[in-house]
């Protein structure tokens, strides 16, 4: 680490002809820092967080705020939304430090990053002054961007923390826009250069800069880069590219001091007008945000494992280890949770914790699928036994089902209108499981009500997150596949009076008799246990297997489009991130044996003769069914001609938001 005189630090590694080599007795001028024990230093930060609070509304009255040019009212409102809301995803923003710079011009403040606090405040925001158009959230915000690229020009010749956490913040408000993804991926990329360009990966005590920062500069410092670390992550995710930041590459505890946020009283006035049903909780911001990174180093385990370009050129059985390893660490990672953090969804009664902590376990969730979809699709072709398949279809269903379970309590609390796009991907990712159980059930299955919970909760959130549009159009063309057929007249909702009222409307029939939902249950029980699932959940385990493989031929509607051939074993895998897709030919022909549970060719012929008049399929298909309208409710819609064939899009995991879907014209929504 070098500090130039101005006291700006850059790092240089062992590499660099600036690297200077720690030393316990190097000679200096520098006094050695005296080093207080973690827990006074936690003391000093919560006692000045809490004072910092109080300056807040005193700095506010006596117009001490730099408010940009912004009407004080209006700026400190969007202010407020952003720390009820966004600052407690990721904690790349440090409330104390930029409040308190933002009355004196400090060091923690620019304005750069207040606009883009504002920006991505905005849409969150029943101020119609904040939009270019009022009617058109999608609008908000728009001359707060204008305003950060005219400041962002001035700010890429040095690195600085507050200009890494505006790109950041910019990074997660310009990326549910959808067609901000390449700024959202540029503008992460320059945050994570400027991270390491400050040393700030690399965070010792005996680091010879590392003397002259303060408790508060380290404190500050940690979060940013475990922020940026977290959302490196996510894009790699949702982008379908490789991450930035290397774990190996780093050394910063995670350990965060500040704990005056974690037992704050928090109140979700900035989610939706359901927040007055809710009793309030302790933010649990801390201890969520740590959980977060660390549940974010195994999922960079599992995409620099299952999902780059030359993991599929690894022997089969390499990879079963590999997977059996990471299954280990995420049920590891799910045991060492503290019990405020526990939740279960199922216990309505229970006290339903804060956003940020039922996005985590959703994520928990959305990782146990990452992990075991692959072998679910390919299992068929491992030198080993059948049971491969089987316990990762298991373990599949019951991180899908649980992730619903946890939507429904989100959505009963806080709704999912305006919900984070991590719980919008979670969703997702249940669906392209629920829509393949529901095609080997009936519809008063538990499957078909958690299908049409995901169905809903894209309805729902579409106004804000434009990815739910597309999930919308892959699962409806998942549906058309698979001949998932909804009962006519019944529109999706996402949390039903309950599968009992169901099963009592049906004159009694025992939905669970026949194994799904059942089974559903045990299957989360053992989850939660960390142990494996079996195949004795009685599903129709064949039958739901083969709905995950591509037809083998090469001929018929599938060729051309880009897709691969589904599978791991490197002789087949044209396209490495096949195995992350589900297909198969339309029609419910599952896979080139045939294989139709419990569906006869009959019943399979009549679902799809009756699917114009009762599925949801994507925007132009002949006499469509229930799309979501203008009105917000739900209306036909069709398939234009030229556009791509109904059942022909692979429900992609890796890189789902990512361009390579861009252009076909069903993602246009009738009302959109």
């Amino acid at each position: 680490m070098v500090l130039s005189a101005n006291g700006v630090s850059s790092y240089h590694g062992r590499t660099s002809a600036l690297f200077e080599e720690p030393s316990h007795d190097r000679s200096g001028t520098e006094a050695p820092r005296l080093r207080l024990p973690g827990e006074w230093i936690e003391k000093g930060l919560v006692a000045d967080a809490a004072r910092q609070r109080q300056l807040e509304d005193v700095n506010f009255r006596a117009g001490r705020l730099d408010f940009d040019g912004v009407d004080p009212d209006l700026g400190f409102h969007l202010l407020s939304l952003h720390w009820n809301r966004q600052h407690h995803s990721f904690l790349i923003t440090y409330r104390p430090a930029f409040m308190r710079d933002m009355a004196c011009n400090g060091p923690y403040f620019s304005k750069l990053l207040l606009n883009a606090i504002y920006f991505g405040a905005s849409k969150f925001s029943p101020r119609t002054e904040v939009r270019r158009d009022p009617n058109d959230v999608r609008t908000a915000g728009w001359r707060f961007r204008q305003r950060v690229r005219e400041l962002l020009g001035e700010s890429l010749d040095r690195s600085d923390i507050t200009t890494i956490q505006a790109l950041l913040v910019m990074t997660n408000s310009l990326f549910a826009l959808g067609d901000e993804r390449s700024a959202a991926w540029l503008y992460s990329g320059i945050a994570f250069r400027m991270t390491v360009d400050l040393g700030m990966h690399v965070d010792h005590p005996d680091l010879p800069g590392n003397r002259r920062f303060t408790d508060e500069d380290l404190e500050i410092r940690r979060r940013v880069f475990w922020g940026a670390f977290v959302v490196d992550k996510i894009q790699s995710l949702y982008q379908g590219r490789p991450v930035t930041i290397k774990e190996s590459d780093t050394l910063v505890p995670i350990k965060f001091l500040d704990t005056y946020e974690e037992l704050e009283p928090w109140e979700p006035f900035a989610y939706s007008t359901q927040s007055d049903l809710y009793s309030g909780s302790p933010a649990y911001s801390v201890s969520a945000f740590t959980a977060l990174c660390r549940l974010s180093i195994v999922m960079s385990d599992i995409l620099s494992s299952i999902y780059t370009e030359r993991s599929f050129d690894q022997p089969s059985e390499d990879l079963l280890k590999v997977q059996d390893q990471l299954h280990t660490k995420l049920i590891t990672w799910r045991n060492s949770l503290p019990a405020h953090l526990v939740f279960d969804p199922t216990k309505r009664d229970s006290s339903i914790p804060p956003p940020q902590v039922l996005s985590l376990l959703a994520m928990y969730h959305v990782f146990l699928i990452l992990l075991h979809r692959p072998f679910v699709a390919d299992g068929h072709l491992f030198s080993v036994s059948r049971s491969t398949s089987v316990n990762a279809l298991m373990t599949c269903t019951a991180a899908a089902t649980e992730i619903v379970h946890l939507i429904r309590a989100y959505h009963r609390t806080f709704s999912v209108r305006r919900a984070p796009y991590l719980i919008s991907y979670a969703t997702y990712v249940a669906a392209t499981i629920h829509v393949r159980i529901a095609s080997r059930r009936t519809p008063q299955s538990d499957a078909y009500s958690s299908l049409e919970t995901c169905l809903a909760v894209f309805h729902e959130n579409q106004e804000t997150n434009w990815a739910a549009r597309r999930a919308t159009a892959i699962v409806q063309n998942l549906m058309h596949r698979f001949g998932v057929v909804l009962p006519e007249g019944r529109q999706p909702v996402i949390d039903p009076v309950g599968s009992s009222s169901r099963n009592a409307d049906c004159g009694g029939q025992n939905v669970a008799s026949n194994g799904a939902d059942t089974g559903a249950l045990t299957l989360q029980n053992r989850l939660r246990e960390g142990r494996t699932p079996s195949e004795t959940e009685g599903f129709d385990v064949d039958g739901i297997i083969q709905s995950f493989l591509r037809a083998q031929d090469g001929t018929g509607p599938d060729e051309g489009l880009p897709v691969g051939s589904n599978s791991l074993d490197p002789q087949h895998a044209s396209d490495p991130h096949s195995a992350l897709m589900g297909a198969a030919t339309p029609g419910g022909h599952h896979g080139s044996d045939g294989v139709q549970g419990h569906h006869n060719h009959q019943s399979q012929q009549h679902a799809q003769s009756d699917l114009a008049s009762r599925t949801l399929l994507p925007h132009g298909v002949s006499a469509g069914p229930f799309l979501p309208g203008a009105d917000g409710g739900w209306q036909q819609g069709g398939m234009a001609d030229g556009a791509l064939s109904v059942g022909l899009v692979d429900d992609l995991l890796f890189g789902f938001h990512g361009s390579a879907l861009d252009g076909y014209t069903t993602w246009q929504w009738d009302g959109s």
